[in-house]
């Protein structure tokens, strides 16, 4: 079949890993013609290595989503490519990317401020704020109720969102490690070798607000009461948001060592103890699957979306209560048994997750079958 790869309205952060994991997955599945609609930064993850002849890339300058004359721009350019390509079915993962093909369009959803609206996020944000989001689902959603068929990550999403969209038929396909984390490549240390008795806790994160980064401050100072000093956050900030972020800090319990490509997250997992995740809103986080397959406890928010894809295999917090956050590490950090049970339970949770290569292959059967309706 041929088959339209929309890439270009994804921006930064695990959309833009899904998308790099989706395409490069497809070269597995060689039956079809890919056309894919990208801009530099996603043309930059799949680097300089060439993909065979049924792979065919059209560059963007900007993102469709950047201003009302760029949208305008983009979406004739799109309408000029679907007459030329023809395609029989358009796949959009992260999202519907502002545009309605004449195919069928399969499109991912990925914005979990529209489906959990009871986060602690939205207490933490100002009215003007709130008001934003709540514009920005009206119009997403509008594009949504456009698509053919929508891609979700959990159950809990799915049920969530057919509450919103009752009319388009909605798909739950995990979400999934890289295929990084199963080639087993190594690759040099990033940080100092340990401290005595240094325990890491490994947040691999853009700054969105509500990934709750700002926490580990009031973390830090529970943790000094109770003398804990040992513990320290690694985090993958861009330099400019890491002085954002730390500009009041001193100290040496947080380490950045900045934007990490993807072939070499493995091994920063290996340099670390726990995965910390304080987030207040996700569908999913690949975080919670690549803390699964690297063996390492997971320490992450008591809020639904966490439950539905760790259940035992964590340890939750309350992601606004500094005290309870500290209390958690300190009972993990100590509690060897605990870290191992967790561990197993990680196991068990990441083999009922897709592959990489699966959750390719079910994107593009959903695709096939809306065209087998027409």
């Amino acid at each position: 079949m041929n088959i339209i790869i929309n890439a270009a309205s994804i921006f930064k952060g695990g959309a833009e890993q899904v998308v790099h994991s989706f395409i490069n997955e497809c070269q597995s599945i060689e039956e079809h013609e890919y056309h894919i609609i990208l801009c530099e930064n996603i043309a930059t993850l799949l680097g300089d290595e060439p993909f065979p002849d049924n792979f065919i890339f059209y560059k963007q300058e900007k993102r469709p989503g950047t201003s009302i004359r760029t949208l305008w721009k983009s979406l004739r350019h799109f309408d000029e490519l679907e007459k030329r390509i023809n395609p029989d079915f358009v796949i959009s993962t992260g999202g519907h990317g502002y545009w309605r093909p004449k195919a069928p369009l399969v499109a991912g959803f990925n914005i979990p401020h529209f489906v959990y609206p009871e986060s602690p996020y939205f207490n933490k944000i100002s009215l003007k704020k709130r008001l934003v989001w709540s514009l920005k689902k009206q119009f997403n959603l509008f594009f949504d109720r456009r698509s053919d068929a929508i891609v979700v990550q959990t159950d809990d999403v799915k049920e969530r969102l057919e509450k919103l969209i009752p009319n388009v038929p909605i798909h739950t396909v995990s979400n999934t490690i890289n295929g990084a984390f199963l080639n087993g490549e190594s690759h040099p240390a990033k940080l100092p070798p340990k401290k005595e008795n240094e325990y890491r806790l490994l947040t691999v994160s853009s700054y969105y607000p509500h990934k709750n980064l700002d926490i580990i401050f009031p973390v830090l100072k529970q943790l000094e009461k109770q003398g804990r000093h040992e513990i320290r956050f690694l985090l993958t900030l861009p330099e400019k948001n890491f002085r954002e972020f730390s500009e009041d800090y001193s100290g040496d319990q947080i380490y950045n060592v900045g934007p990490v490509p993807i072939s070499e997250v493995p091994s920063l997992y290996d340099e670390c103890d726990i995965m910390f995740l304080p987030t207040l809103l996700e569908c999913f986080s690949a975080s919670y699957a690549e803390a699964m397959a690297k063996e390492k406890p997971i320490l992450t928010s008591d809020l639904g979306f966490a439950h539905t894809v760790c259940g035992d295999a964590a340890v939750y917090f309350n992601p606004t209560d500094p005290a309870d956050i500290a209390d958690k590490i300190i009972y993990l950090s100590d509690n060897p048994e605990i870290r191992a049970k967790l561990v197993q339970a990680g196991k068990r949770a990441l083999s009922q997750l897709n592959t990489p290569k699966e959750r390719a292959e079910k994107f593009i059967e959903i695709g096939k079958e809306l065209v087998n309706s027409i």
